[in-house]
């Protein structure tokens, strides 16, 4: 032991931390490679995600070479740190990272006596993480990584990734999120530009898969059953206005609520993303529902429940009495396109219901509309086509 510290006391006798190594001559190798801890949470909201790893780097200091019996390297605390020159790494794409301080500075240094060094630094990292959200809730984001020297150019360091595997970053078998998978990690060497001149640095990207159980369960399954609920009113009696109504009323503010809740930890995109899509056609079921019924009410009832002319009926007719006209005379209906039909129910045309009441029969009353008959197999058709074309788009088919 004391000769170990009478030789760390020789080296750093004459030791300049703020000169780097061989200065003057070939560019400095920072040798670098990651162990990954954790990762996680990945916040939409702000684009960021969080990083725990640990950081190791190694280079080479001719000032630090050593000649003690049967010591080839010595481990030393981080204070010794304090005394030699170091890289000043940092993450470009950082924000707010710290190193863990408890129960000491989380770092150490090895020293060997050739003179390489090789320095280990545990650090939380909370780094941006751009993320295009057009397939949100089945988009795979990539989460960047970008580090490099700060101040140094390429003529004085260069930073390697030391391939202790294929990508030179490492990580646990027990790293899990809740809401993703690591589908791969990439690194690369790269070189960044800019006035004061050109600067080494390293790259890695964690390719993640986002899990979409939580969102079928809370989102798109809700908001399924939701639809097909706004369909039941197909089958209320028409008379039944206040329970078609309400029903159709319900279903719109139920989805619009899920939607509301889901949207709440996105951040305010200028396009829509896949729940978007998927919420806004959900809603206009429902609203299409309720349209329905107002086409049922205005098109096919016609006569009250209990049979006899309609209430439109008799006060046009209390009202042409007080004029001194007659009732206007049974004309024999006319074949009527589409779209004549609904500018006639736009404008509220009540000439074509009073034709209406002519022929119809008032034995019968209000049978069930032939608009109901129809809807019932027109809405679960196409909101099972639109589920097919989705899923088929979002989960690979679409062209980007």
């Amino acid at each position: 032991m004391k000769k170990v510290t009478t030789l760390l006391d020789s080296l750093l006798q004459k030791y300049d931390k703020s000169v780097r190594p061989g200065v003057g001559r070939e560019p400095l190798v920072i040798k670098t490679n990651m162990l990954v801890r954790s990762i996680g949470p990945i916040t939409e909201s702000e684009m960021t995600y969080l990083l725990q790893c640990y950081l190791r780097q190694s280079w080479h200091d001719e000032r630090l070479k050593f000649d003690l019996p049967n010591v080839t390297e010595v481990t030393l605390s981080n204070t010794f740190l304090k005394d030699i020159w170091k890289p000043n790494t940092y993450f470009l794409n950082g924000r707010l990272s710290v190193q863990p301080n408890i129960t000491v500075p989380n770092v150490f240094v090895r020293i060997r006596k050739d003179g390489s060094i090789y320095m280990s630094r545990r650090l939380t990292i909370n780094a941006k993480c751009p993320m295009n959200l057009l397939d949100y809730p089945m988009d795979s984001p990539v989460c960047p990584l970008l580090l490099g020297g700060y101040g140094y150019t390429m003529e004085e360091i260069i930073y390697r990734w030391q391939a202790r595997n294929k990508s030179g970053v490492d990580i646990y078998d027990d790293v899990t999120m809740s809401q993703f998978d690591i589908d791969s990690i990439w690194t690369t060497n790269n070189t960044y530009s800019n006035l004061i001149g050109t600067f080494s640095g390293l790259e890695v990207h964690f390719h993640l898969k986002r899990h979409i159980g939580f969102f079928m369960l809370q989102t798109y399954i809700p908001c399924t059953l939701i639809v097909c609920l706004s369909w039941v009113s197909f089958w209320i009696n028409r008379d039944a206005a206040p329970a078609r109504v309400l029903l159709g009323v319900t279903t719109v503010l139920s989805t619009a609520a899920v939607g509301l809740i889901q949207r709440d930890g996105l951040p305010r995109v200028p396009y829509a993303t896949a729940l978007d899509v998927f919420l806004n056609v959900c809603i206009f079921y429902n609203l299409a529902a309720i349209v329905q019924y107002a086409a049922v009410n205005y098109f096919t009832k016609i006569l009250p429940k209990e049979g006899g002319s309609s209430d439109d009926e008799d006060e046009s007719t209390n009202d042409n009495e007080a004029r001194g006209n007659d009732v206007m005379p049974s004309r024999v209906p006319r074949k009527t396109g589409c779209p004549l039909l609904f500018c006639k129910c736009f404008l509220g045309n009540f000439r074509f219901r009073y034709d209406m009441v002519e022929f119809t029969d008032i034995a019968a009353g209000n049978s069930v509309s032939s608009i109901d008959i129809l809807s019932r197999y027109i809405f679960p058709f196409s909101f099972c086509l639109f589920q097919a074309f989705y899923w088929a788009w979002y989960l690979g088919l679409k062209p980007y």
